[in-house]
C-alpha cells in the first residue's frame, strides 16, 4: 500500500485502500453516525419534556440545553489530537459507548443541577463523535465523487436526527423507557465502526499549520460551519415564535420547522451531484444569493399555502446543502493530519456559531420586532457574500479531475 510522509508518521491516503476496504468504511461511518444522529434527535426533546414535567423554568431549559455546545469549543482542539494520535475509528469507538451510559446516568439523577455536568460529558462524547465522523467521511470519499459522498454521510445524518423525535412519540418521556432504548441504540451504532477497526484510515503525523491556519486557508469553509449553525440556531429557536407574533398558529409554524429539516435531507444529494460536476464556488455563491432571496421573501410567502411550504422545503434545501459544500472543500483542500485538524475548526466554527447565532435573533427581534430576525439572517448571508467571492481560493473552486 501507498502512503504518504508527514514528520515521519506514515499516514494512509485515500489511495491505499482497497475498494473493498473503501466500501466497508463508507458504510460502516454512515451506518454509526445514522444511529448516532437518531438518539441525538431523540436525547434533546427528551430532557426537555423531562425537566419541563418537573417544573424546571424554560430559561433553565435552555441554559442546560446550551452545556453541549460549550463543550464542543473545548473539545475540538483535542478530537483532532485524538485522530492523529489513533484515527477516526477509535475515538467514535470510545465516545459512543461512553455516551451510552451517560444515557443511564440521567435517569438515576433526574435533577437538572446534576444534569449540566451530565449534558456537559454528553457533549464531549458529541463532539468527538461528530468531528471524528466528518474527517473520516472525508478521508475515504475519492476526490471525483467527494461531493455525491459527502452529501450522502450529510442526508443519513439528518435523516437520522429527523427521525429521533418520532421514536420518542412512540416510546413516550415517562420513566426509564426512553433513556434504555437510547442508551441501547447508542451502544449498538458502535458495531459498525467496530468492524472496520483495523482497516480504518490513519490520520497520523504533524499538522502543517496551527489551529487559526486553516481558517486562512479555507476561509469560505470554515465560514459555512458558523453560518449554517447561527442560521439552523435562529431559526430553530425563532421561527415558531416569528410566525405566532405575526398571526400564525403554533402548529402551522412547527410544520415549517419539520419542512425546514425535510429539505436538508432531501436537498443533500442533488446539491452534492453538482459539486461533482461544476464549479464549486460559483455552487457557494449561487447557494448563498438563493438564502439572501428566500430569507427576503419569508414575510411574502407566510400564510401562503402551498407556497410557504414549498418556499420553506426549498430554504432547508439550500441551507443544508451549502453546509455539505463547507465539508466537501475541507475533504478536497486537506489530507491526514491536516484533514483532522481542519475538521476540528470546522466543528469549532459550528459550535461558535450555534452559541452566538440564537443570541443575535433575540437580539435582533427585541430591538426591530419580528422581522428583526430575518434582518439578523440576511446580516449573516451579506457578511458571508464577499468571503464566498474572494475567500475560496481558485484551486479549491472547481470539482476534482
Amino acid at each position: 500500500m501507498t502512503a504518504t510522509e508527514s514528520d515521519g508518521a506514515a499516514t494512509l491516503s485515500p489511495a491505499a485502500l482497497s475498494p473493498g476496504a473503501r466500501r466497508r468504511n463508507l458504510v460502516a461511518i454512515v451506518a454509526t453516525m445514522t444511529v448516532a444522529s437518531l438518539t441525538y434527535g431523540m436525547g434533546f426533546p427528551l430532557l426537555s419534556l423531562v425537566l419541563a414535567n418537573q417544573g424546571t423554568s424554560s430559561e433553565l431549559i435552555g441554559l442546560n440545553a446550551a452545556v453541549p455546545s460549550v463543550a464542543v469549543l473545548l473539545v475540538a482542539p483535542f478530537a483532532s489530537r485524538l485522530m492523529r494520535a489513533h484515527g477516526p475509528a477509535l475515538p467514535v469507538l470510545v465516545a459512543l459507548p461512553a455516551m451510552a451510559v451517560i444515557y443511564l446516568l440521567l435517569p438515576t439523577f433526574p435533577n437538572v443541577y446534576a444534569w449540566f455536568p451530565l449534558r456537559f460529558l454528553m457533549g464531549v462524547a458529541g463532539s468527538i463523535m461528530w468531528i471524528t465522523g466528518e474527517a473520516w467521511i472525508n478521508q475515504v470519499a475519492g476526490d471525483h465523487q467527494r461531493g455525491r459522498v459527502v452529501a450522502l454521510y450529510s442526508m443519513a445524518v439528518a435523516a437520522g436526527y429527523s427521525l429521533g423525535p418520532l421514536v420518542l412519540t412512540l416510546v413516550g418521556s415517562r420513566g426509564w423507557t426512553p433513556f434504555l432504548i437510547a442508551s441501547a441504540l447508542t451502544a449498538l451504532a458502535a458495531l459498525p465502526s467496530l468492524m472496520v477497526l483495523r482497516e480504518a484510515p490513519k490520520l497520523g503525523g504533524r499538522p502543517s499549520v496551527g489551529p487559526l491556519g486553516y481558517l486562512r486557508a479555507a476561509p469560505a469553509a470554515m465560514c459555512i460551519a458558523g453560518l449554517y449553525a447561527a442560521i439552523d440556531g435562529m431559526v430553530l429557536s425563532f421561527l415558531p415564535l416569528y410566525g405566532i407574533e405575526l398571526g400564525q398558529s403554533e402548529v402551522a409554524m412547527l410544520a415549517l420547522v419539520t419542512l425546514l429539516g425535510i429539505g436538508g435531507i432531501v436537498g443533500q444529494l442533488p446539491i452534492g451531484w453538482l459539486a461533482d460536476r461544476m464549479d464549486r464556488r460559483r455552487l457557494v455563491i449561487s447557494c448563498t444569493l438563493a438564502l439572501i432571496a428566500g430569507a427576503l421573501a419569508i414575510p411574502a410567502v407566510l400564510g401562503a399555502r402551498p407556497w410557504e411550504w414549498a418556499h420553506f422545503l426549498a430554504f432547508g434545501a439550500v441551507l443544508g446543502g451549502l453546509y455539505t459544500l463547507g465539508m466537501v472543500q475541507l475533504g478536497q483542500r486537506f489530507k491526514g493530519a491536516d484533514l483532522a485538524s481542519a475538521s476540528a475548526a470546522f466543528g469549532f466554527m459550528w459550535g461558535l456559531g450555534m452559541m452566538a447565532g440564537p443570541a443575535l435573533g433575540g437580539f435582533a427581534m427585541r430591538a426591530a420586532g419580528p422581522h428583526g430576525l430575518i434582518g439578523a439572517i440576511l446580516l449573516l448571508l451579506a457578511a458571508f457574500l464577499p468571503v464566498a467571492v474572494w475567500g475560496w481560493g481558485r484551486r479549491d473552486a472547481g470539482p476534482a479531475p
